[in-house]
């Protein structure tokens, strides 16, 4: 009978915490290098994470909330939801970064007037939740041109972050969900801010299609942005993150038991956290064996094909799902557009609009023209396997030709 699990230190749920954050210390230490630098007056690259989901980028957001918190810097992680618009979020973070500085500090005529400038920024914005006990400031961040407004809101709160001593941090999760206008203003602003040279930092995450989408904004934007990519862990790293949390616990990892983990789990996080958690949850000793996986394998997997990979793909219309098994049918790394056609016995044109919209709803990017990627990691392997069979031909056809209309 499998030991009552008392304490499982594994943790695969989305953006939590792992128990032992492993392999991400280059990304940890950068932001610290932003905090220092921007607190001591210089400068610094802002920091974007790109990668596929589920390799952490979220739970590296929260890390760097947690630095902020623990230098008195105003920073929120926020997500960016799809078809938000940038300036009430911008207005937000601004209005609490600039409270909580005047509640740090006694409030000087820069936080006074960084608050009557966001004040007539929300009304140009629109923002009807925003409040503040003061008055907009005229002729400041109410022009209705964002870009324009949003350097005025930057410089305004880095005037007051610096009076106070302090930095402030736009920590914004799911970039890639902006519009390309929102993107450029977004970029200006901060753009502005770097040349007054104010402790302004940004840090963010999204899927791979990020940096051309940054780049399309503003072709400046790559001098001023430090772009890493997320990824699996490596070896050693992968290793560490299952046998860590265990050993804190007194439970051991039998050597060939890990290596099936990392197989199993490619090396990404989070399913290295659902097959740990599982491991935990069966193992019949104080050491988890090669066994206890075998045993494990069947319910982990089961778990996440329903939890992690059915849930984004099962409720697909017809048409995209069938793109999406063509896209695996051809192998698990990047495929050509024109290939997925071949496979589908179609013309180019005729699909694109499946292709456009799963791309749309973050399930394939685009990592070069005529290419299309998951942004799912192992997602290929999940499709090949387990996609249920499609609808006839004729019913394919009636739904493209639908899509035409």
């Amino acid at each position: 009978m499998p030991i009552e699990a008392s304490g499982n230190p594994y943790t695969p749920d989305m953006g939590a915490r792992p128990p032992f954050l492993a392999g991400r210390d280059l990304e940890l230490a950068y932001f610290d290098e932003i905090v220092q630098q921007l607190g001591a007056g210089g400068t610094q690259r802002h920091l974007i994470l790109t990668g596929l989901r589920g390799v952490g980028k979220t739970v590296l957001l929260n890390e760097f909330e947690a630095t902020c918190d623990r230098e008195n810097w105003p920073g929120e992680a926020f997500e960016i939801a799809a078809g938000a618009d940038i300036g009430p979020v911008v207005a937000r973070l601004a209005r609490k970064a600039l409270l909580q500085m005047s509640a740090t500090r006694r409030a000087g005529d820069a936080a006074r007037r960084a608050l009557s400038v966001l004040k007539a920024f929300s009304v140009t914005v629109g923002d009807a939740t925003f409040s503040l006990d003061v008055a907009a400031l005229e002729g400041v961040a109410d022009s209705g041109d964002l870009a324009s407004d949003m350097r005025d809101v930057m410089v305004e709160v880095g005037f007051a972050a610096r009076a106070h001593e302090l930095g402030f941090a736009l920590i914004l999760d799911e970039m890639q969900n902006l519009a390309k206008a929102d993107l450029e203003a977004l970029i200006v602003g901060l753009h502005r801010a770097k040349q007054k040279n104010l402790p302004i930092a940004l840090v963010g995450a999204g899927l791979p299609l990020l940096p051309a989408l940054t780049g399309n904004a503003k072709s400046y934007a790559e001098r001023g942005f430090e772009f890493r990519e997320i990824g699996a862990l490596g070896h050693v790293a992968a290793a560490a993150a299952l046998e860590e949390p265990a050993r804190r616990q007194g439970v051991a990892w039998q050597g060939d038991a890990v290596e099936r983990v990392i197989e199993l789990a490619d090396g990404y996080p989070f399913f290295l956290q659902e097959y740990g958690r599982v491991a935990w949850k069966v193992r019949c000793d104080t050491e988890i064996t090669a066994a206890d996986i075998a045993a494990a394998e069947p319910i982990a997997r089961d778990f996440l094909d329903e939890n992690f990979f059915s849930q984004r793909i099962g409720k697909l219309p017809i048409g995209e799902q069938r793109y999406m098994a063509a896209v695996a049918k051809l192998g698990d790394g990047p495929q050509g557009t024109a290939e997925v056609a071949e496979v589908l016995r179609r013309r180019p044109e005729e699909i694109s609009g499946w292709r456009d919209r799963l791309i749309r709803a973050g399930l394939l990017y685009a990592p070069s023209r005529g290419k299309v990627a998951f942004t799912v990691p192992m997602c290929a392997d999940y499709i090949r396997r387990a996609m249920p069979e499609t609808r006839s031909s004729d019913e394919l056809l009636d739904e493209m030709r639908e899509d035409r209309v």
